[in-house]
């Protein structure tokens, strides 16, 4: 039988026995059906809708104590909070399917280019092309890694830079740098994109912000969550090997402390008569506090104790039955619903919550992608955009390109903006903070970092020839001034907040760069001969993409309907 490098880790990690669950597909390994509600296609894994690819590995089987270890993400189909599909997409005005388009992209921190999205909105298969596109692999991960590994901080040369000041910066760089080299949106970006909302949350923060963590759990925490979904490990699962870890207990450092928090944080149970019960079956873990390293004494307690309606003794007990509970999924479906429906009444977010458990979610894919593809998300969710929501979808949009030292600076600039990778022992706000100095700093880096700087051989930025070529005026007569303005205003309107101009925005620019006589003004030139050719053009495009950025639906996603 083959072993996972995560079950050789656990077993390393407690040293108790795996057992196989019944063959016979007798009671239900983890307090819920593995079917959700209906009969499994012969072959097909437990915790796999119908429909999915068939499977005979033996991991899908494996069970602690009830705790069940592996399951393949449900399909779109099994989703008991309804997905968005190709003909509910088609039958939504042009503006809206825009609107929509980038939505859904930007939420998964990507975009495309304006040719490439529109290509998919015409072909009427838009949703389930991008649902089709996340479940195949196509990146290159070991180039990918190969790129990452070209830095230095003290070679121009290398593509990147990734500086240690101050502490966690390096770790969290080279992770946002990881996301702008992939190239394709895939099964691998996916799991990277899980593990860092996860990671950005109460539920597994690395919290370097504490004098016990270190920079290097930034690392330890995500690679975790990474390889779990690599490795098809169940949320309930995963999160059990994360409360027996160092990363956990380096947050919440006494048994007592430790108890209260996972309950509070993953069954939303703040009853405080069982903080003491926690704190007994905890009492021989604690953190040393000269080494910051997690020690589980032999003085255990060996006395019975009743917790989540079951009899738990230790601390592995403690937190597989917590891991186990019926108030699991909804206390971290919670969690996650807070962070992508935060204007939602308190009903509504409940009503969510009570459809994504009802599906019997599995992983925490099933959770997550339930959210985003959702009808409920995608046509009447209302919030601000995360900074990363904004700059991976806007560079992939407007052809940008990196200096060396950039995701230092935008690992820096989260922090400044109150939106911090992975830093704080809470976890991000579950809204983006939006008071004056946490959005004036958003804004600043947005405006001057992406959308105002052009390409050149001292920075990087977007790339003139890529984002405004000939190629966008074909067709239009070289004397048709307004005609070839208006095109490029559209353009870069549609390439950013994914809408056109309206008259009076086009009326503003025509002003600003048209001679009373309709032809351009001198300094923007959209067609000229001089050493640049492009120049006029850029200094259009910038003071355009300048008014873009102080635009409020360029950091919200706006309700569709």
């Amino acid at each position: 039988m083959q072993i996972s490098n995560t079950m050789i880790k656990f077993i390393l990690t407690i040293t108790i026995p795996l057992f196989l669950a019944n063959c016979g597909g007798g009671g239900g390994s983890d307090g819920g059906s593995a079917d959700s509600g209906s009969a499994a296609a012969p072959g097909t894994a437990p915790g796999a809708a119908p429909g999915s690819s068939a499977t005979t590995d033996p991991k899908y089987s494996y069970e602690y104590e009830g705790l069940k270890m592996y399951a393949q993400n449900m399909s779109a189909d099994a989703y008991q909070l309804a997905s968005l599909n190709d003909s509910e997409f088609n039958a939504l005005n042009s503006s809206q399917r825009e609107v929509v388009a980038d939505k859904l992209l930007s939420t998964l921190y990507f975009g495309m280019p304006r040719t490439q999205v529109k290509s998919l909105i015409d072909s009427g298969n838009f949703i389930s092309t991008i649902q089709t596109m996340i479940t195949g692999k196509k990146n290159d991960l070991e180039k990918i890694e190969s790129r990452l590994n070209d830095s230095d901080y003290e070679d121009d040369s290398a593509e990147f830079s990734f500086s240690s000041w101050p502490t966690g910066t390096a770790e969290v760089s080279r992770i946002l740098a990881r996301f702008y080299a992939m190239e394709y949106l895939d099964k691998h970006y996916v799991d990277y994109w899980s593990a860092y909302v996860l990671s950005s949350t109460i539920m597994f923060s690395p919290a370097y912000e504490l004098a016990s963590s270190h920079a290097p759990n930034i690392d330890r925490v995500y690679g975790a969550l990474v390889r779990n979904f690599r490795e098809e490990v169940t949320a309930k699962y995963a999160t059990f090997l994360h409360m027996i870890s160092d990363d956990n207990w380096r947050r919440f450092r006494s048994p007592e402390d430790n108890g209260r928090e996972m309950m509070e944080i993953y069954l939303m149970d703040f009853d405080d008569t069982h903080v003491p019960v926690a704190g007994q079956a905890l009492k021989n873990w604690k953190l040393d506090r000269d080494n910051d390293t997690l020690v589980i004494g032999l003085d255990e307690n060996t006395k019975s104790l009743q917790l989540f309606g079951a009899t738990i003794t230790d601390g592995f007990d403690f937190y597989r039955e917590l891991a186990k509970s019926p108030d699991f999924n909804k206390g971290v479906t919670g969690r996650l619903v807070e962070v992508y429906f935060p204007t939602f009444s308190p009903t509504w977010k409940s009503s969510i919550v009570d459809a994504i458990i009802s599906s019997d979610p599995k992983t925490w894919q099933d959770i997550l992608l339930q959210i985003v593809f959702s009808k409920t998300y995608l046509l009447h969710s209302d919030k601000p955009k995360s900074a990363e929501e904004l700059f991976y979808s806007l560079s992939r949009k407007i052809h940008f390109e990196h200096r060396r030292g950039f995701f230092s600076d935008f690992a820096r600039s989260l922090a400044e903006m109150n939106q911090a990778s992975m830093k704080y022992k809470l976890g991000k706000y579950t809204e983006v903070p939006l008071d004056t100095q946490s959005f004036i700093t958003y804004h600043k880096f947005i405006r001057e970092k992406v959308l105002i700087r052009d390409k050149n051989e001292w920075s990087g930025g977007w790339v003139p020839e890529v984002l405004i070529k000939d190629e966008l005026f074909e067709g239009i007569s070289s004397y048709e001034y307004q005609q070839i303005l208006d095109t490029l205003i559209d353009h870069l309107f549609l390439s950013t907040i994914a809408r056109t101009a309206s008259s009076e925005e086009k009326n503003l620019f025509r002003k600003h760069m048209l001679q009373d006589d309709g032809t351009y003004s001198r300094y923007f030139e959209l067609f000229n001969t001089d050493d640049n050719p492009l120049s006029g053009r850029i200094r259009a495009s910038i003071t355009i993409m300048d008014y873009i950025s102080r635009l409020s639906q360029t950091y919200r996603f706006e309700k569709v309907q």
